[in-house]
């Protein structure tokens, strides 16, 4: 009950962005960190501007922090070389836990590539950099991931 529930509000909150900032793009990920914890989510895109891209990213630990949600916003320069489109972020969210957990502010900083081989679809891989602030401690790690997005 709980996972349906995640993977509802999950859709939600991707859904209400998507619509809201006029997406172009939705996806799926999935990442891990060095620790173990398996993060499960969604993205989407919004381009800005011709090499800028505004992504919205949330996932769902699948064990370990029972309840971990991590809602990010992220902006990405990108420079398209066709199939190819690395990419650099910087972004904000949260990191949304039940108690025991405390929930936190979360800053991310992230480097990835995006593999275009239809206009449609997109896959990528990213690594990044988490920094999380909750009950007075700055907790920081990397977390490696993969997905694939749609292009509407």
């Amino acid at each position: 009950m709980k996972t349906t529930i995640r993977w509802l509000s999950c859709a939600f909150f991707v859904g209400w962005i998507s619509v809201s900032a006029f997406a172009v793009s939705a996806g799926l990920s999935a990442g891990f960190d060095p620790t173990g914890l398996w993060l499960l989510g969604a993205v989407t895109e919004v381009p800005a501007m011709e090499f800028l891209d505004i992504r919205a990213q949330v996932g769902f630990a699948t064990q370990s922090i029972e309840g971990l949600m991590l809602a990010t916003l992220s902006v990405l320069p990108h420079w398209l070389v066709p199939p190819v489109d690395p990419f650099l972020g910087l972004g904000i969210g949260v990191a949304m836990t039940p108690p025991p957990f405390s929930t936190g502010f979360v800053v991310e900083g992230s480097a990835g590539v995006r593999i275009v081989p239809a206009d449609s679809v997109s896959l990528f891989a990213q690594v990044r950099y988490l920094m999380r602030y909750s009950a007075g401690v700055w907790s920081t790690g990397p977390v490696y991931e993969g997905g694939i997005v749609i292009n509407f």
